[in-house]
């Protein structure tokens, strides 16, 4: 019997357990340093990173990111993995089957998706629907897509943490791994806040694009010299009675160079638009989020973390601005009120990359110590990366499942 410790119940580690649970010989331990919540409460759970200029969202809950995301499962960086010698076709195409993978009916596109989309295309722009990880039938469309499902529509981790507990794995809540323990280049364990050692023979290290390349610095390895996100803005302008709050997040997207313009709201937008109309309410807003690929500038370190916008992140999102202010205007809201929240960075990436930290097979210098999340990325793909971290973390359990 082999003992696995996997460090963080999100995305990565969540889909790592699923997969080796299926091997009988393998006695798994999860360790999470948020509570065990439903998915309908994954807004509290938010916890972000705001010490220094571009505010970083995660979340600290069994499930991670997945409770809060928008349900877009669009595959990236699959080519780009194939020159690392990574081929994750099988597990897409596992996916694509296990979650239904498909854009949402039209019975559920809602009349302001249909009508950015509509302006959109009037000024010469295709937008797409987006494939989605919703099940229609139970999507009763509230619009609460990113605070946390209320009706059980929206996939989760949470799904795969079902089927790794009923395989026999442990999960552990409410403890934060803060040390790795090694011993002539091998993984041995990990130390924790409560002060518990537990030993393993394979530890993944799944804990998040801050906290993964903090742990791996306590094992000797140089991680966090790279470091990306998802920069991205809300902009938006005064429709009134639009009510795309209680529509499907970003259930229509545009796809530029280096620009993904989604439908998407925000409660930020809210104020300013009441700047130029004071009775307006979050029913009478109409916007789209604009987001773009980031570099890999950033740093973390023990202590610090280094994470912020450049000339280039900054000329993207502007030119993004531009062309979705345009869409917005052509659809219906009022010139005068437009207007954009602050730069924030989602999908907290690329801090321990493939190629640099870990091989293709996601293992470390460091002999069984792995990493399962999305800090292996090799670079921020500008869409939304839940798609290929869960194909990547699909692939490392499936073949720890093979080798133990």
């Amino acid at each position: 019997m082999k003992d696995v410790i996997i460090i963080g119940a999100g995305t990565g580690g969540l889909s790592v357990a699923r997969e080796l649970s299926k091997n009988d010989n393998v006695n798994i331990t999860i360790i999470e340093k948020g509570p065990l919540a439903d998915a309908e409460d994954g807004y509290k759970f938010y916890d972000p990173w705001d010490k220094n200029e571009m505010e970083l969202i995660k979340t600290t809950v069994v499930g991670g990111s997945s409770l809060v995301i928008a349900g877009n499962f669009i595959p990236s960086l699959v080519g780009e993995l194939k020159e690392y010698d990574i081929d994750i076709e099988p597990q897409i195409a596992q996916l694509k089957e296990e979650l239904n993978i498909q854009p949402m009916p039209e019975s559920h596109t809602g009349k302001i998706n249909n009508l950015l989309e509509k302006a959109a295309k009037e000024l010469g722009l295709e937008m797409s629907p987006t494939p989605k990880a919703i099940n229609p039938q139970k999507c009763k469309q509230c619009g609460r897509c990113a605070w946390g499902c209320p009706h059980g529509a929206k996939w989760s981790s949470l799904e795969d943490l079902k089927v790794a507990l009923d395989n026999g794995a442990t999960l552990l809540t409410n403890e934060a791994a803060i040390k790795l323990i090694t011993e002539e280049d091998k993984v041995k364990g990990v130390v924790t806040d409560k002060g518990n050692t537990y030993t393993a023979d394979v530890v993944v290290v799944a804990a998040g694009g801050m906290i993964t390349p903090k742990l791996l610095r306590t094992a000797g390895i140089k991680a966090g010299e790279t470091f990306a996100v998802d920069p991205f803005v809300t902009i938006g302008g005064y429709y009134k009675g639009a009510c795309q709050d209680h529509e499907i997040q970003m259930n229509k997207y545009l796809k530029l160079p280096h620009i993904l313009i989604a439908s998407h709201t925000s409660q930020y937008l809210l104020p300013k638009i009441q700047e130029t109309h004071p009775d307006a309410t979050a029913d009478d807003i109409i916007s789209f989020m604009v987001k773009v690929p980031d570099n890999l500038k950033g740093k973390v370190y023990a202590n610090e973390v280094v994470k912020g916008i450049d000339f280039d992140d900054a000329s993207l999102i502007a030119r993004g601005c531009g062309i979705a202010s345009a869409i917005l205007v052509q659809a219906g809201a009022d010139i005068e009120s437009i207007s954009s929240t602050h730069v924030r960075g989602a999908h907290l990436l690329s801090s321990a990359r493939i190629g640099d930290i870990v091989d293709n097979n996601l293992e470390t210098e460091i002999k069984n110590l792995y990493v399962g999340d999305g800090c292996v990325l090799p670079e921020a793909p500008g869409l939304p990366p839940i798609y290929t971290i869960l194909a990547l973390s699909r692939r490392l359990g499936q073949h720890l499942a093979e080798i133990l």
